[in-house]
């Protein structure tokens, strides 16, 4: 197995609505921070009959991975998206779980991711992978378990674009307190001193450094609260596409400069 995970911070600080979906959905993080890339070998399980280490809601035909327990980090890497090249093709599929056991590879996919990049009836195969921004659309949304109550705040971060690699929550008129994060993907809170004060402010940190500030949400367990924004597109790959179109004019003036001189 060859993979590669690269981290350091970036702060890029973003306050607001973010209703609109993504306009580079599956865009590779190559070039920022915390971008993975990998090769090995890949199975498949069942993924939508158990549930699943990132406590994540999954769709009936939603692309889906588990990855290494190593990898897994305790659940750092929940929520991310990789686009996973096999024999017959690419997909992309979100990271809901982790793989442990004897027959435990790099991957192990959820039955129909498999059968889109590979022939299930080999069982495992020879795969690459590379982290991309999840196409989701609108901002991101805070999950409060049903657990949570007036002295204790179990919140999951979800419908985010890039990994989530830090929390920190505000009461009301209190500055920001970082939050431990959980082994099922959650970030917990202890008030001090009292009840929780509602509303809250969250500040959540993606594994580029960007950062997403949402004030006024109110602490309702059970039920999931909208943002204030997604999170920002990685500034590199955005470079990167700026380079192409740049390109691509090069190559437009110079046909109609040849154009021209004949």
């Amino acid at each position: 197995m060859r993979f590669a995970l690269r981290t350091w911070c970036v702060a890029i600080v973003v306050v607001g609505s973010g209703a609109a979906k993504p306009a580079f959905a599956a865009l590779p993080e190559t070039g920022c921070p915390g971008s993975w890339v990998g090769s090995g070998d890949a199975t498949f399980y069942d993924a939508f009959h158990q549930a699943n280490a990132c406590a994540l809601p999954l769709l009936p035909d939603q692309y889906v991975v588990a990855v290494a327990d190593l990898a897994f980090d305790g659940s750092a890497v929940c929520g991310r998206c990789l686009r996973i090249t096999g024999p017959l093709g690419s997909i992309v599929a979100r990271i809901t779980d982790y793989c442990v056991g004897p027959g435990c590879r790099d991957l192990d996919l959820s039955p129909n991711a498999f059968a889109a990049i590979g022939d299930p009836i080999a069982g495992i195969i020879p795969v690459d992978w590379e982290s991309v921004s999840c196409d989701v659309a609108g901002p991101l949304a805070f999950y409060f378990d049903p657990g949570s109550n007036d002295f204790y705040a179990k919140i999951q971060v979800r419908n985010h674009s890039y990994g989530v690699a830090a929390m920190a929550l505000a009461e009301l008129g209190q500055p920001f307190v970082a939050l431990d994060r959980s082994s099922d993907n959650a970030f917990e809170f202890f008030p001090v001193g009292g009840a929780i004060a509602d509303p809250l402010s969250l500040r959540v940190t993606d594994l580029h450094g960007a950062i997403v500030e949402s004030s006024d949400i109110p602490f309702t367990p059970g039920s999931s609260v909208d943002g204030a924004a997604q999170f920002p597109f990685c500034p590199e790959p955005a470079s990167a596409l700026g380079l192409l179109a740049a390109a691509a004019t090069l190559r437009a003036l110079t046909a109609l400069r040849n154009r021209r001189g004949k």
